[in-house]
C-alpha cells in the first residue's frame, strides 16, 4: 500500500502525533506481511513527534520511505536511533522499529 502524505494531509508540514495516528488507520486493513511506502514528495516538515508516532503505530510492518527532503531524512535518521535505544533500554523485547527503507 502506498500513502502520500501530502495528498492524505493537503498541507506540507507534518507536526502531530494524530496525524501519523490516521496513517494507521488508513493500512490497518492491510495485512502486516505487505510493504507500506510513505510517500514524503511534498512534505517540507515533519516533526520529531509525528515521525516518533508514525514508527510506533507501524512497528511491525515493513515501510519504505521514499521522496522525503535532507531536513526529513535527518529527523528520520534521528528517531530510527532514539527508537532503537527506548526500545533496548525501557521497553524490553517491545521493538519500536519499523523496516525502514530510504529511497
Amino acid at each position: 500500500m502506498k500513502v502520500n502524505l501530502y495528498d492524505m494531509f493537503c498541507t506540507d508540514t507534518l507536526r502531530h502525533r494524530d496525524t501519523a495516528r490516521k496513517i494507521l488507520e488508513k493500512v490497518s486493513n492491510t495485512p502486516k506481511t505487505d510493504p507500506v511506502v510513505i510517500d514524503f514528495g511534498k512534505i517540507d516538515f515533519a516533526s520529531q513527534s509525528f515521525l516518533h508516532e508514525l514508527m510506533i503505530c507501524l512497528s511491525g510492518r515493513k515501510v519504505v520511505f521514499q521522496n522525503q527532503n535532507e531536513e526529513v531524512e535527518k529527523m528520520v535518521s534521528i528517531i530510527s536511533k532514539n527508537a532503537e535505544l527506548d526500545s533496548d533500554k525501557r521497553l524490553g523485547k517491545r521493538s519500536l522499529l519499523v523496516s525502514v527503507g530510504l529511497s
